[in-house]
C-alpha cells in the first residue's frame, strides 16, 4: 500500500514538473529537434479521464483547473520501435459536447495542432468520442484509427473464443453495434461466421433476443460509457462480457454482473508500453485508439475484471 502511494506521488510530481516545463514549449521543441534527425517519434496521443480516479492519479492539488484545457504530457509510448507522446487534459465528454465550451474546445484543438507541428510528428490520435466529434467539425485533423480499433477488437474476440468461451459459441451480442466502431466490428464478425445481434438505439433494437436466453453467448460492449448498466439485470450465467469501452466497468457494475454469474473481461489495448503506465485497466497495453498499424492480427491484451480487484 505504501509502495503504491509513493509511486502515485512520484507520478504526480513528474507530471506536474513536465506540465510546467511544457508551458514553455521546451518539451516539444527538444523532441522536435531529435525527430528532425532520427524521425523515431511518430505520434501524439490525446486522452481524457473516464472517471475522477483518473484525474487524481495524475493531478497535483491546486493545478488541475489551470491545466483543464491545456494538453499536458503524462507519458511516453512505444510500439513496434516507434515512439509517441501521451498528453491529456482533465476535461470530460460532457465538456466536449457542451456548446458553452465551444471556444475552449477550439483552443484545445489549436494547442494539440501546435504540439504536433513543433514535434514534427505526422500523426495525432485522440481517444474516446473525440474522433466522431471532430469529424463533424472543421477543426483539428486527426488520424482515423477506426480500422485499427476494429481489427484489434476482432483479434480480441478470436482470443476470447480460444481461451474463455465454450467451443461451439457462434452468437455475439454487440452493444453499440450501429456506431462508428461497432458497425465495422459487426461486419467483420459476420464475415467470420459469427451470428451478430445488434443492440443500439440508433438501430432500433434495445432488447436481448429472447431465443438466446440461457445460451452461451459473447456480449461485446462497444457502446458509450455506462450503457451496459441497463442490461445487467437481464444477463444470465452462460453469457460472457468483453468490454471495449473506456474506462473498464466500475466495481459496482462488475459486482452486479458477478452476482448473475457473468464473467467480465476488458480489452486493455494492443501490445506496447506506456511509461508511466495508464491506470485503471490500461497498465499492460497501448489503447487501441492510440495504436499504430501492424501487419496481420494485433497482439491484444485482455484482462479479467473482478469487483474485488
Amino acid at each position: 500500500m505504501i509502495g503504491t502511494q509513493l509511486r502515485n506521488a512520484g507520478v504526480k510530481l513528474v507530471v506536474g514538473l513536465t506540465a510546467v516545463i511544457s508551458l514553455t514549449g521546451l518539451t516539444y521543441r527538444v523532441i522536435g529537434l531529435w525527430n528532425r534527425r532520427r524521425g523515431s517519434w511518430t505520434s501524439v496521443f490525446f486522452c481524457y479521464p473516464g472517471s475522477r480516479s483518473f484525474v487524481t492519479s495524475y493531478a497535483l492539488p491546486g493545478v488541475e483547473r489551470f491545466f483543464r484545457w491545456r494538453p499536458t504530457p503524462i507519458g511516453i509510448m512505444r510500439q513496434n520501435g516507434e515512439w509517441g507522446l501521451v498528453v491529456a487534459s482533465s476535461v470530460t465528454e460532457d465538456d466536449f459536447l457542451d456548446p458553452a465550451n465551444a471556444e475552449q474546445f477550439r483552443l484545445l484543438q489549436r494547442r494539440l495542432a501546435h504540439i504536433g507541428a513543433v514535434m514534427h510528428v505526422p500523426t495525432i490520435n485522440v481517444a474516446g468520442i473525440l474522433p466522431g466529434v471532430l469529424k463533424q467539425t472543421d477543426g483539428l485533423a486527426v488520424n482515423d484509427t477506426r480500422a485499427i480499433v476494429v481489427s484489434a477488437v476482432i483479434s480480441a474476440v478470436a482470443l476470447m473464443r480460444q481461451h474463455h468461451l465454450v467451443s461451439h459459441v457462434t452468437d455475439v451480442i454487440v452493444l453499440g453495434g450501429a456506431g462508428r466502431i461497432g458497425s465495422g466490428v459487426v461486419m467483420a464478425l459476420r464475415d467470420q461466421g459469427w451470428t451478430c445481434h445488434v443492440i443500439d438505439v440508433a438501430h432500433g433494437a434495445t432488447e436481448f433476443p429472447e431465443h438466446l436466453q440461457g445460451q452461451p453467448v459473447l456480449f461485446l460492449d462497444i457502446a458509450r460509457k455506462g450503457a451496459i448498466a441497463d442490461y445487467i439485470p437481464k444477463m444470465w450465467p452462460e453469457l460472457v462480457v468483453l468490454n471495449e469501452v473506456f474506462p473498464k466497468p466500475s466495481r459496482k457494475l462488475v459486482k452486479q454482473m458477478e452476482e448473475r454469474g457473468v464473467r467480465v473481461f476488458h480489452l486493455a489495448g494492443v501490445a506496447g508500453r506506456i511509461t508511466p503506465p495508464l491506470p485503471h485497466g490500461y497498465e499492460t497495453a497501448i489503447p487501441c485508439c492510440a495504436a499504430r498499424p501492424v501487419e496481420g492480427a494485433y497482439d491484444v491484451r485482455i484482462i479479467p475484471v473482478a469487483s474485488g480487484l
